[in-house]
């Protein structure tokens, strides 16, 4: 009986602690910084409640690599090549104007959720056609022209700057943001509950199915043929 009563007190204090942490995670103000630099930085994501802080790294950086003594050279084995997956996920498919007015819906369901402290993105085109880039650019100029009220009515915007611009004579795209943003979870949380039917929706409409990814497979081996 002694041994039941002390892992029932010891089960409540966890219970007890689980539940305050949960919600103190979920209310308790955060803040949240994403970093990356112009043109190839790595993305850097900061979260933390007070001074407690993580710190999270998406890509690989660059190391010097050492100098190893030099060994005697083993005869490789020839490696299998390994066969390309077919997608799982066509952003062709998707319906830029379901997406856009679902975005537009979340920027409601969230207003006054959010305070942007900081939004500086910066983004330069380039494409193989130059009339595609052009086009590209007007786009998403049209896009942000038309979306940045609604921020501005819905969130707090302290210090806002986003460059669109094109470059023809580049070899890729580049980008970068610096963003800090201070929030609470449980809007995140409460929102995505309610419009679970359209998230969900809209993540399905970009999957591939059985029949595509079987018409990819089709076509990718026998372009392999063609080339041998």
């Amino acid at each position: 009986m002694i041994i039941l009563r002390v892992l029932g007190i010891l089960l409540g204090i966890a219970l007890g602690l689980f539940i305050l942490l949960t919600g103190f995670t979920l209310w308790a103000p955060m803040r949240v910084e994403l970093r990356r630099k112009l043109p190839d930085g790595t993305i850097k994501l900061r979260a933390g409640f007070g001074p407690v802080k993580k710190v999270f790294t998406v890509g690989k950086r660059k190391k010097t690599p050492k100098q190893k003594a030099k060994q005697p050279k083993k005869e490789q084995k020839p490696k299998k090549e390994k066969q390309p997956q077919a997608p799982r996920f066509d952003v062709k498919k998707l319906d830029y104007g379901q997406a856009f007015s679902l975005l537009l819906t979340l920027i409601d369901d969230m207003a006054g959720a959010m305070t942007w402290e900081k939004l500086h993105v910066t983004l330069i085109l380039h494409t193989s056609d130059a009339a595609k880039t052009g086009e590209l650019l007007g786009a998403l100029s049209v896009a942000v022209g038309n979306l940045y009220p609604y921020l501005e009515r819905a969130f707090v915007l302290q210090d806002t700057r986003i460059v669109l611009d094109a470059d023809f004579d580049a070899e890729k795209t580049v980008w970068g943001v610096d963003i800090a943003v201070m929030t609470r979870l449980s809007r995140f949380v409460h929102t995505g509950w309610k419009r679970r039917k359209e998230l969900w929706a809209l993540w399905k409409s970009i999957q591939t199915t059985k029949e595509e990814r079987e018409a990819w497979s089709r076509e990718h081996t026998a372009s392999e043929h063609d080339k041998t």
